[in-house]
């Protein structure tokens, strides 16, 4: 059966960022706003989720824009909650590096990520024209021409959101070892369907300046308990246990873990919400988003540890 992308649920622009800004001043001087204009700005993590307030970077937005009258740091906050909103990242993730890339071409992109609930030609331009003024891109509207300007794949940090598309094979598993590579402390990795094609990445993101212990955690499956996946393991431990690091791979009973359907990478300051392997590996639709619960996902990470076996190596 063909992989069926579900609609994603992000609130697109539907006015220009000038009506926005408005909403921003208005709630910073206390007057009512355009609650219509809300949702949007609420998806920029301006507005409070839950409140008609501003946030501490709708604060700063508002202070540089309208009492400090410095647009360009009010800008520089635009550009940083950008960074962060999902469909800006897929046009310029899965833009980048096409040729002739445009208009046509940015909502092909996020028609096929699942982005289509809410698209329009209006949305589809207030996105563009906005990722514009906070510099993600270049847009010419009179030809629909477009610059990518944040070229993701020069990061120096992974973006909160990275896609895993079947138009990208190669790069989701680089965009799995630059996850990997960003660990600190530890790398703790639930995935009830590991498979043992991703210890290549662990091998190359492997470094005992950063990490001192890896440890898996998956149920136990026919595909990864062959004597080849098994060999590959024993090979990998012992390798890295020479750079002084730790590798240590459980299973655990489906029954444990049956009301968990997350992946996770987990470290000791950062956690990933990731698809399982397989799903990486074959290019199926997916995202590797950011998590700021990685204290309460290592905690559940610990207690179903506790409850595994070492897997029995050959």
């Amino acid at each position: 059966m063909p992989h069926q992308l579900r609609a994603m649920t992000m609130v697109l622009p539907g006015r220009s960022w000038d009506a926005y800004e408005d909403v921003l001043r208005g709630i910073g001087e206390h007057r009512q706003p355009k609650l219509d204009l809300l949702p949007f700005l609420r998806e920029l993590k301006l507005v409070d989720g839950s409140s008609i307030k501003l946030t501490p970077a709708g604060e700063h937005y508002f202070a540089d824009a309208f009492i400090r009258g410095n647009q360009k740091r009010a800008d520089v906050v635009l550009h940083d909650a950008m960074c962060k909103y999902t469909p800006a990242l897929v046009v310029c993730q899965l833009l980048e590096g096409v040729a002739l890339p445009d208009r046509a071409k940015a909502e092909t992109i996020l028609r096929s990520q699942g982005f289509h609930e809410g698209l329009s030609d209006r949305s589809i331009g207030s996105l563009l024209t906005l990722m514009d003024r906070a510099g993600l891109v270049k847009y010419n509207r009179k030809n629909g021409q477009l610059t990518i300007i944040a070229r993701l794949s020069h990061a120096e940090t992974v973006p909160s959101s990275v896609f895993v598309s079947p138009q990208t094979p190669y790069g989701n598993k680089v965009w799995l070892r630059r996850i990997l590579e960003e660990g600190t402390g530890y790398i703790h990795w639930f995935d009830k369907h590991f498979m043992s094609m991703a210890f290549d990445a662990l091998w190359e993101a492997a470094d005992a300046n950063r990490v001192k212990e890896i440890k898996i955690l998956s149920l136990k499956l026919e595909s990864n308990s062959s004597r080849r996946a098994l060999n590959a393991y024993k090979d990998l431990k012992r390798e890295l246990a020479t750079k002084g690091i730790n590798l240590e791979w459980r299973v655990i009973d489906s029954t444990e873990v049956r009301g968990t359907h997350d992946r996770w990478i987990i470290s000791e300051k950062s956690a990933r919400n990731i698809p399982d392997v397989g799903t990486i590996y074959s290019g199926n639709h997916a995202e590797l988003s950011e998590s700021h619960n990685y204290t309460e996902l290592q905690g559940i990470f610990n207690g179903y540890w506790l409850q595994g076996e070492p897997i029995v190596e050959v």
